[in-house]
């Protein structure tokens, strides 16, 4: 959509602090009118200040007072599409945050609020034509032209100021009135620079190239051979590879062009051994699965959710699921949890479908994720892997929307917008006729629950076997309380130290599960029961052996270990508690032959360094795996026959509804680990509730008697019931002032029953109260949560009880829509 005659623009302003929602009216620029167009990015008068906006819109109705004219188009493409602003739209009223912050999650990654000019020579006009008309008399453009050609013909205004000594604003204003040259805009990239080379090539044709070589090859031998060398190349030749002094001659003589060429950053990933190109042939349920896919496709969309034992072919499905989509010429999107961004998962989706591949994740270099979204953007790629966010990546023609591990909570951020990716990916497949796959081995209660009830437009797909129909791995479940009552109080019971040790003897490889980093996770004195807390958190400090220093895991506040403590002046302070750095540190004491590697967030913090650590242990070189919940998914290693789960009972007892379903989730992924080749598997499980029906269904590898067990006792609540029968918001105030906070968030909670009784609203509202993590960064929290059997009621109340208040009042004041996380 474009301006017509006498249509006001509407723009919203590019203010990331104040999140503002309201389009202003504008006039179109004097120049270009006609170029503006819904996703252009403009400059306007905003009160004294000049200020980036997003155009939104067009209306033929003026504003109450006086438009102000739009500046200038800031750059040249727009930046999202018309059907992009009604999802953004969308996304804005569904988790209730700003359109502007909405609009930022269509822009490539990284990109800065800055824009870069290029200058370039237009194809339309000869420059060798223009200077010999313009001889001497016009020297500033001269020096752009010359200036021009020497750098192969294009050059950013910055390079082309350092060149001249001074901007050249008048020279490149008439160069342009003329058709010469173009000046393009464009948003610039990330902070890491775009990485160029100097490359060279021929100026002229190859015939007059040769006659050149051949008159120089007595007096200019290497200028003869430069000359043949590039003749013969397919494409320009890296100038670092030529001689400097050849190269200077023949560019000076006008034979040779040497120019700067931007080198596309490809993100590395290495896959964990040789993949496979060639699509392997389905087994019956992974062809009924594709099946469903390709009906669905067919049919314009719908939704599919394949639930699959782990090692049942998920990630094969995938792949030909994506190949049907790309031989109908349409694009596809894969989703994964950052911690399951494996190698191994990347090397698989590389080696099938090569360069045609774009990442998009955390783990990759924000100079790459901006070159690989251009990519997507540009066509050049229509398979997109990335975690949470590839689910705005602007794949066109969208036919595939894959969620791998859909119940992962990765998936909702946890920062405006407050998105969950899985409804994000429901909405966006609906708009654009796809289809959304869905696939896990423990599909989130409340997805499974949907496909179960068999509504139109959804199918669900199982895999209950393993490929080949290998046995799922044995499951044991150590009782602790019985290792303590036979005094043994150590880390591992006497039935995983001894399944360790032949594991070892065996010359097979052992995964090792703990969710805790560090190498304890508190210190405290016996003597006062003092215990060392992060002053700007309510949780402990955590002690990590590598660094000697007790660290915050929530806002990284460090400081040394004490030698007295610091209540009581006592000598009788200690550490306590257990960390994947201490449990390494007791395999290697107690297992000489033990080769240890540590994956958590500690060790996996540069770079490469996640890959790095799974060959080393892929490649044999380590045999012992420890690690966090990053190991429990995503690894497929043939030669790993024993997983160990020290503590099963480490988040059963948390404030969530959700406790025992991440429980089991967790449980059950990380025992899929064992056994996924020829070789059995064996599974050992140290708990204290060796009796927790999360816990017991996990080791049986029953998810559908977990689920009915689970719906049961969701049912039984009093007020309106837990989802999937309902929906959650949650309401979440901070304060610095911890007394000032406690009073607002009491005004809050009674303005939400007063409305929701007034209204007599279906509605149940806990709290508010402090929230259990009651200070983080220094602010007081308090939560409060609200129960509805209706979504879109549940948000209006809430956002009505937080409008009554003084805009004052409102600080520190967020919605959660559809929480995961209720700490």
């Amino acid at each position: 959509m474009k301006p017509s005659d006498g249509a006001f623009v509407n723009v919203i302003v590019d203010q990331p602090g104040r999140g503002l929602s309201r389009a202003f009216s504008y006039l179109p620029p004097s120049s270009a009118p006609d170029r503006v167009q819904v996703g252009s990015y403009v400059l306007v008068p905003f009160g004294p200040r000049r200020m980036p906006g997003f155009v939104v819109g067009f209306s033929a109705e003026a504003p109450p007072v006086q438009a102000r004219r739009i500046i200038g188009l800031l750059v040249d493409e727009p930046l999202f599409t018309e059907r992009q602003l009604g999802q953004a739209q969308w996304l804005a009223e569904e988790y209730q945050c700003s359109l502007g912050d909405a609009l930022r999650c269509y822009l490539p990654p990284g990109s800065t609020r800055n824009v870069r000019r290029r200058v370039l020579l237009t194809a339309a006009v000869d420059p060798a034509a223009v200077l010999a008309e313009i001889g001497r008399r016009a020297p500033a453009q001269r020096a752009v032209l010359e200036a021009l050609r020497a750098a192969g013909g294009e050059l950013s205004l910055e390079a082309l100021t350092d060149a001249l000594g001074a901007e050249p604003a008048s020279a490149l204003r008439a160069l342009s009135e003329r058709g010469v040259v173009e000046v393009r805009r464009e948003l610039a990239p990330p902070s890491a620079s775009i990485k160029t080379r100097r490359v060279a090539e021929l100026a002229v044709p190859p015939e007059t190239a040769a006659a050149a070589a051949e008159l120089r090859s007595s007096t200019a031998p290497r200028q003869t051979e430069l000359l043949s060398a590039l003749a013969a190349a397919s494409g320009p030749v890296p100038a670092a590879e030529l001689n400097a002094g050849a190269l200077a001659a023949l560019q000076r003589d006008g034979l040779v062009t040497v120019r700067e060429e931007a080198l596309r950053r490809a993100p590395q990933e290495e896959g964990l051994g040789e993949e496979a190109t060639e699509a392997r042939t389905p087994t019956l349920e992974q062809a009924e699965a594709l099946a469903a896919v390709a009906e669905t496709v067919d049919a314009g969309g719908g939704e599919v959710l394949v639930h699959g034992v782990t090692g049942s072919g998920k990630t094969e499905v995938y792949l030909q699921a994506i190949a049907h989509v790309r031989g109908r010429g349409r694009s596809a999107i894969v989703l994964v949890p950052e911690i399951s961004l494996t190698p191994q998962l990347l090397g698989r989706f590389r080696a099938r479908f090569g360069d045609e591949l774009a990442l998009l994740h955390s783990a990759i270099g924000a100079g790459e994720r901006f070159d690989e979204w251009w990519r997507v953007r540009n066509g050049e790629a229509r398979i997109v892997v990335g975690a949470r966010s590839a689910v705005f990546a602007p794949a066109p023609d969208l036919g595939l929307l894959i969620i791998d591990e859909e119940h992962e909570r990765a998936y909702k951020q946890d920062r405006p917008p407050r998105y969950d990716a899985r409804t994000v990916a429901a909405e966006r497949c609906r708009r654009e006729g796809a289809v959304l796959l869905l696939g896990s081995a423990t599909p989130s209660v409340e997805t499974y629950h949907r496909f179960r009830a068999g509504d139109a437009g959804r199918r669900l797909a199982e895999l209950p076997r393993r490929i080949d129909d290998r046995p799922l791995p044995t499951v044991e479940l150590v009782d602790m309380r019985e290792e303590t009552r036979r005094g043994r109080t150590g880390t591992f019971s006497e039935r995983l130290t001894q399944a360790l040790g032949d594991c070892l003897l065996a010359e097979t490889q052992a995964i090792l599960f703990l969710n805790r980093r560090g190498f304890s996770t508190f210190v405290m004195c016996r003597e006062c029961g003092f215990s060392l807390r992060c002053p700007d958190c309510a949780v402990s400090l955590t002690y990590h052996f590598g660094s000697k220093r007790m660290l915050c895991h929530h806002c990284d506040h460090a400081e040394p270990v004490p030698d007295l403590c610091p209540s009581c002046e006592g000598l009788e302070i200690g550490f306590h508690g257990l960390g994947t750095e201490r449990v390494a540190d007791q395999v290697e004491r107690h297992f000489p032959e033990a080769r240890v590697v540590r994956m958590d967030r500690d060790t996996t913090g540069t770079k490469g360094a996640h890959g790095d650590l799974l060959r080393q242990f892929a490649s044999g070189r380590a045999n012992v795996l420890v690690g966090t919940q990053m190991i429990a998914k995503g690894l497929d290693l043939p030669n790993v026959t024993l997983v160990g789960v020290l503590n099963a009972d480490v988040g059963l007892n948390r404030p969530d509804f959700r406790a025992a379903e991440h429980t089991f989730q967790l449980l059950a992924q990380v025992a899929g680990r064992a056994g996924r080749a020829g070789k059995p598997g064996r599974v050992i499980v140290q708990t204290y509730n060796p009796e927790n029906y999360a816990i017991r269904w996990a080791s049986e590898h029953d998810y559908v008697s977990f689920y009915h067990e689970e719906l049961a006792r969701r049912r039984e609540v009093r007020g309106s019931p837990y989802p999937p029968f309902g929906f959650l918001l949650a309401l979440h105030l901070s304060d610095a002032d911890e007394e000032a906070g406690a009073e607002r968030a009491m005004h809050l909670g009674h303005r939400l029953r007063e409305a929701a009784a007034v209204e007599a609203l279906d509605i149940t509202i806990g709290g508010p109260a402090p929230a259990p993590l009651s200070k983080l960064r220094g602010r007081f929290r308090w939560l409060t949560v609200l129960r509805g059997p209706d979504r879109a009621r549940l948000r209006d109340l809430a956002v009505r009880a937080i409008e009554a208040r003084p805009k004052s009042e409102q600080s520190g004041v967020y919605l959660d829509v559809d929480p995961v996380d209720m700490m």
